[in-house]
């Protein structure tokens, strides 16, 4: 399989950006999902899934500065096309949205595992889809713009659009190693919520397209129901750095890919358990 695009959203909800090549660790890739915005008001955080979000926000995209000495270590474009960066941040997003907000780092110290990646990802560190699954869902719904982008992963692997798809169940509990060292372990089938479906980066609201994924490939992931799902989430067993281009070696998974998920959904489950105690 070769990596088609890296993608990177260094704040929740805003669009993101395309990336020739990317240090990758525990948390995934280097900026990704780092800040979130948050109501100072209210202490209510403005996010695509958990909490309500904003078209203005959505249509804002951000990019991680890698060499920064400013506190907010980012550039913002607004949807007037402006750009303002570090400390410039803050006050033009409160213009826009109109009420005060802040860009909250992720506090927590990350484990780099489901449900605890240190950063602000729903789930898991990294997020992975195939071009046969996209290929599968548009001849599908030929009438949808199956976009990538729409996804939010950050990584795209092509392997071909001619295959049946979901190429990605097959590797649930394997491992993908990258020229430099990298070593991806594909956790979970990713379960699709609303968000793809809302108007994104030139691609328009869509609700067909939840309705195809959900009527295409749904999974059983125990506790958490049958879902409609579409690429993969995973994990990093080894840093390293990933760049466009590169072929990734695929380790096939140890045992089943259906008891991976129920070891994955039993971890998850334990997890929220200890939380709420």
């Amino acid at each position: 399989m070769g990596v088609l695009a890296l993608l990177r959203y260094p704040v929740k909800a805003m669009l993101g950006e395309s990336l020739d090549a990317v240090e990758v660790g525990p948390s995934g890739l280097r900026g990704d999902r780092g800040w979130v915005v948050v109501d100072t008001g209210t202490g209510q955080r403005i996010a695509n899934k958990r909490g309500p979000t904003d078209p203005r926000l959505r249509a804002c995209r951000a990019e991680f500065l890698e060499v920064s000495d400013e506190r907010l270590p980012l550039r913002v474009t607004l949807p007037d096309g402006r750009a303002v960066v570090g400390d410039e941040i803050e006050p033009a997003l409160s213009d826009l949205l109109e009420r005060p907000v802040a860009l909250e780092p992720h506090r927590d110290r990350g484990e780099g595992r489901l449900g605890a990646t240190g950063a602000h990802h729903d789930l898991a560190p990294l997020h992975l889809i195939t071009t046969s699954t996209l290929g599968r869902l548009r001849r599908a719904a030929p009438s949808s713009e199956w976009g990538v982008h729409r996804f939010r992963a950050n990584l795209l692997l092509d392997d071909g659009e001619e295959r049946d798809g979901f190429a990605e169940d097959a590797l649930v509990g394997g491992t993908l190693r990258a020229p430099s060292g990298l070593e991806i372990k594909v956790e979970i089938p990713t379960p699709r919520c609303v968000v793809p479906t809302r108007a994104h980066d030139g691609l328009p609201a869509d609700p067909a397209i939840l309705r195809t994924i959900v009527a295409e490939h749904r999974i059983d992931l125990g506790a958490f129901g049958n879902q409609g799902c579409a690429g993969a989430y995973a994990t990093i067993s080894r840093s390293g750095r990933l760049a466009t281009g590169d072929r990734v070696e695929v380790q096939a998974p140890a045992m089943p890919p259906a008891r991976s998920i129920r070891d994955a959904v039993a971890q998850l489950e334990a997890d929220l358990v200890d939380t709420r105690q």
